[in-house]
C-alpha cells in the first residue's frame, strides 16, 4: 500500500514540474530521473511507511556511493530529494523534509579537463576534414564552443535571431531561463558565417527556409544535444590522448586560457553564466602556475 502512495506522490510531482514550475527543462530532467531512481529504491527495500525518515534517505545516497557516483552527482540527487519533499510537504501528503536532516554531501576537489592553448589550436585549424554542410557545421560548432564558453543547451537552443554579429555578441538562453550576451571573436565569427552558407544551401534543397535553429543535422532540423556532444567527442579524440573530454572540456578550455592570460575572474563569471563567483573560482586553480610565476619575477622579496 505504501508504494502506491510513494508512486502517487512521484505522479503529483511530475505533473508539478510540467506545470509551469519555474525549472528549466534540463532541470526537470534531471529531477524525475533523480526521484524516480529514488522511488525504485524504495520499492527495492520495501519501506512500508507513508513517512520515509533521514536515515531511509541516508540510506539511499549511501547505496548511490557504492554504485561509484560522485560527490557532485549525489549532491545534485539529495538537492532534488530536498525539492520533491518540499513539494510533497507544500500539498500535505508528508508532514516534514527528511531530505533537510541530512548533512551535506562532501564533494571532491573539482578536476576540470581541458584543452591546452596548443590542442585547442590544432583542433580548430587542422581539425576538419574535407568540405560542405558537415564540415562546416561542425567547425563552427566548435568554435563558439571554445570562442564563447557555451554549455552544450545554451548551443543547441541558439537561433538565428540570437547572432548579432555586427557588435560581435550572441545572445545565449542560459540556466533558469536567464538571458546573457557573450562576446564572440572573429575566427568563431567567419566560422559560423561560412557554415550559415552551407546551411542556406541545405534549407533550400530541403524546401524548408523558414527553420530558425542555428545548428541543423542533415534532416533540417535542429541538432540534438546527444548527436552535438558525438560530433564534438570525435572532433576532440584526434586533437588530443587525454581521456574524458567533452562539449564541456570546451567550455573548461575557454574559461582556464582567459584566466591564464589575465582576465577578470567576475567577467569570466559574465561571460560563463555563472549566478555564483564560487563555481568560477574552480577553474582558477589551474593558473596557479603563471600567479606563482608573476610574483617571482615581480616581488622583490621573491628572491
Amino acid at each position: 500500500m505504501s508504494q502506491r502512495f510513494w508512486d502517487d506522490c512521484y505522479d503529483l510531482f511530475l505533473r508539478h514540474l510540467k506545470s509551469g514550475a519555474r525549472y528549466s527543462v534540463n532541470t526537470a530532467i534531471a529531477y524525475k530521473s533523480d526521484i524516480g531512481g529514488f522511488i525504485k529504491y524504495l520499492s527495492k527495500k520495501e519501506v512500508n511507511t507513508f513517512e520515509v525518515s533521514q536515515f531511509v534517505v541516508r540510506g539511499f545516497l549511501i547505496s548511490l556511493r557504492k554504485a561509484g557516483l560522485k560527490g557532485c552527482s549525489i549532491a545534485r540527487k539529495l538537492e532534488a530529494l530536498k525539492v520533491f519533499f518540499d513539494y510533497l510537504v507544500s500539498i500535505k501528503k508528508v508532514k516534514h523534509n527528511p531530505a533537510r536532516l541530512v548533512e551535506p554531501i562532501r564533494i571532491e576537489p573539482y578536476r576540470a579537463e581541458y584543452l591546452s592553448e596548443e590542442e585547442a589550436r590544432f583542433l580548430i585549424e587542422h581539425g576538419w576534414v574535407g568540405s560542405g554542410f558537415r564540415s562546416s557545421r561542425d567547425r563552427a560548432m566548435v568554435e563558439i564552443f571554445y570562442g564563447c564558453g557555451l554549455r552544450l543547451s545554451e548551443l543547441v537552443s541558439m537561433d538565428l535571431k540570437d547572432l548579432d554579429f555586427q557588435n560581435y555578441l550572441v545572445t545565449v538562453l542560459g540556466k533558469g531561463g536567464k538571458f546573457r550576451q557573450v562576446p564572440v571573436g572573429s575566427q568563431a565569427i567567419k566560422s559560423v558565417s561560412e557554415y550559415l552558407i552551407e546551411r542556406a544551401k541545405l534549407l533550400t534543397q530541403l524546401h524548408r527556409e523558414s527553420q530558425k535553429a542555428v545548428f541543423l543535422n542533415t534532416r533540417g532540423n535542429r541538432i540534438t544535444s546527444r548527436s552535438t556532444a558525438r560530433i564534438i567527442k570525435e572532433h576532440l579524440r584526434r586533437c588530443s590522448e587525454k581521456t574524458g573530454l567533452s562539449t564541456h572540456s570546451l567550455r573548461h578550455s575557454f574559461a582556464t586560457h582567459l584566466l591564464t592570460a589575465g582576465a577578470n575572474l567576475r567577467a569570466v563569471q559574465q561571460m560563463l553564466g555563472h549566478s555564483s563567483l564560487k563555481t568560477t573560482q574552480k577553474y582558477s586553480h589551474i593558473t596557479t602556475g603563471r600567479l606563482i610565476s608573476v610574483y617571482r619575477r615581480a616581488h622583490p622579496r621573491a628572491h
